[in-house]
Order: structure tokens, then sequence, then C-alpha cells
């Protein structure tokens, strides 16, 4: 009979305003909805890491000649779903390594030169399943971002005169 009144409490105190934390048996309840995404810092190495998978993820879907990198993480979400699903928000950028010359972009530069330069912007969500060690890129999505020339830099065009052919 003292275990059916302790049931009782749990199932009220489930049922109170939810925004409360109360105490059962010494344990306090989270105000967090379990599942919904929230907010998570841009310096968290996991994120770093899903990043880096969305990074690697658009390497190989592209047929870009040079490898991307990160190049800011300007928004990150977590969710609790069978696993840890990440939601980016980044920007990655071309590097001057080919994709011949090495599948690790985190040691190449930058494009430089203006003509190479592209920069994305890119949404991704990353599931990972840490205990069967999977990891998946399910939603990806990179649009351009109109790279301006600095003051000082020229663009140089070649044009060929009817003549010249």
């Amino acid at each position: 009979m003292h275990l059916m009144g302790i049931i009782l409490f749990l199932t009220f105190s489930v049922k109170n305003d939810i925004a409360e934390t109360t105490s059962v048996l010494g344990y306090k309840r989270s105000t967090d909805n379990p599942g919904y995404p929230k907010n998570i810092s841009t310096n968290d190495p996991n994120v770093k890491a899903a990043a880096r998978v969305t990074v690697y993820a658009y390497n190989n879907m592209s047929n870009d000649l040079f490898l991307f990198k990160v190049l800011e993480i300007k928004k990150a979400m977590i969710q609790i779903v069978k696993g840890i699903k990440y939601m980016l928000q980044t920007k990655i950028g071309r590097t001057i390594c080919t994709k011949r010359q090495t599948t690790n972009p985190d040691k190449c530069d930058f494009q430089k030169e203006n003509l190479l330069k592209k920069v994305l912007d890119c949404y991704s969500e990353v599931w990972n399943i840490t205990w069967i060690h999977e990891v998946t890129v399910l939603v990806l999505k990179c649009k351009d971002i109109p790279v301006v020339p600095l003051k000082n830099e020229t663009k140089e065009y070649l044009f060929y005169s009817p003549e010249a052919i």
C-alpha cells in the first residue's frame, strides 16, 4: 500500500506545470523538453567534428577540383533522437589543395586568387549514433556567397579578337 502512494505522488508531480522544477524522492526534474533542438556552442569539439563530416560529404559530392574546408561555424543546434543530431549553419571555403593532392583539407590554405575564391553558406544535419559508430549526413544544402574583390584587386580577362582566331 505504501508503494501505491509513491506511484500516485510521481504521477501527480509529472502533471504539475512543466516550467517548475519538482523534487521527487530527492531527484530534480529538468525543465528541458527531451527531443527538442537546443542551441549549443559553435566551439564544442563535437560540433567541430560534425562540421568536418559535413565538409567531407560536400567534397565527395562536388565536382570541384579543389577541396573545401570549414571557414566558420555560424550556428549550431543539437537534438537527442536515437543518437545525436547536429544542425549546423556553416561557411565553407575553397582551398588551394586539389582533390588529387590530398583528402585532408585541414592543412590547406584558403584560395587567395580572386578568380578561384569560392565561399558557400551551408545548412547541414549530421546524425551521430555513437554506440554503433555511425555518422550520417541527413541534409546538406549549400549556396554561393558572392566574393567581393578587394579595392586594390583588379580582375584580368583575356579577350580574343576575331582576327586572332
